[in-house]
Parts: C-alpha cells; structure tokens; sequence
C-alpha cells in the first residue's frame, strides 16, 4: 500500500508540476503573475455565490490581503470589475472583464487538455475523497450539491440561501457545495 501511495502521490505531483509549468509559460507570455491567471480561471468557473474576494482566497489557499492586491492589480488593468452587493454593501462580487475572458479562452487553447476527458470522473472522485478527508471546502459543481433543488421545468433553487438559481449557476463551482449522499 505504501508504494502504491508513493506512486499515486508521484504521478500527481508530476502532472500538477507540468500544469502549473504550462499557466507559468501562458501567465509569462501575457504579461501577468501566475496568480493572476489563477484568479482569472477561477472566476471564470465560480457562481455568485463565490464570487469574492475571501472565496477565492480560500480556493486558492493564499491570504486574503496577497489576493486583494492582486485583485487591485487586475481590476486596475481591465481583467475584472467588482460589482456591491446589493443586500450586504461590505460584500464585493467579482467578474471578468471581456478582456479577462480572452485570456482564459487563450488559456485554453494554451494548455488544452481537453484530450484527457477519459480520466474526469476519477479525478472527480480523487479530490473529493481528499476534500473529506482533510477538512477541506467541496468547492464542487452546484447541480451535485444537496442544497440545489430541482423545483421543476429546469427551475433550480438553492436549499441553503432558497434563492433562485440560473442554468448557468447550476454548471459553476460554488464554495458552499456539499456533495449528495448516496441513496
């Protein structure tokens, strides 16, 4: 069992090195820091629910001021804009630019491991299995979350927050997502 841990944790190490070699090289070659390539990719997937400034400290594992003043640094250079809260004026909503969007879509085409699809459920099931086991937030997609209700005819609803929910949220990540139990 050991070896096979050793071999897992190797082949992951080694393909999330080359991963984050590849956002490196792209980053470089636009002109911006890793993290900012990171935060982009992020709010490109994340709901309105995730959409913050601590959400995407948490996602990304950094301080809170670290990514504040990448934010400022993006916000500043056209890739996103920061929109109120419209019920908790302390709260900032973030979201790309049209500007921030053609990074990611060059992002992609970039790294392209679109290719890789045969192994999606697995990775899937792997994060997940290391989420739950160390603690940490799901961050998975809503429309398998326990709280996203179908209340019919593709009308959805968070059973958290009972707010409605579009068909694009329910295809985002969101970091109050907890995933289904098994029936």
């Amino acid at each position: 069992m050991d070896d096979t841990f050793g071999t897992i944790s190797q082949w992951l190490e080694r393909v999330f090195a080359l991963h984050r070699n590849l956002m490196r090289q792209f980053a470089n070659e636009e002109g911006l820091q890793l993290v900012h390539v990171e935060i982009l990719q992020y709010l490109s997937v994340c709901n309105r629910y995730s959409d913050t400034t601590q959400a995407i400290s948490e996602y990304l594992g950094q301080t809170k001021g670290s990514i504040s003043q990448s934010l400022g640094n993006l916000e500043e250079n056209g890739f996103i804009r920061k929109i109120q809260d419209k019920v908790d004026k302390r709260v900032f909503h973030l979201s790309l630019t049209t500007n921030g969007s053609s990074v990611i879509k060059r992002m992609s085409k970039f790294i392209d491991l679109d290719s890789s699809d045969t192994i999606v459920p697995e990775l899937k099931l792997l994060l997940s299995s290391i989420q739950k086991k160390h603690g940490f937030r799901g961050f998975g997609i809503c429309k398998s979350c326990k709280f996203n209700q179908n209340v019919g005819q593709s009308n959805f609803v968070c059973g958290l927050t009972k707010e409605k929910l579009s068909l694009d949220d329910i295809h985002k990540i969101c970091k109050e997502h907890e995933e289904q139990s098994a029936i």
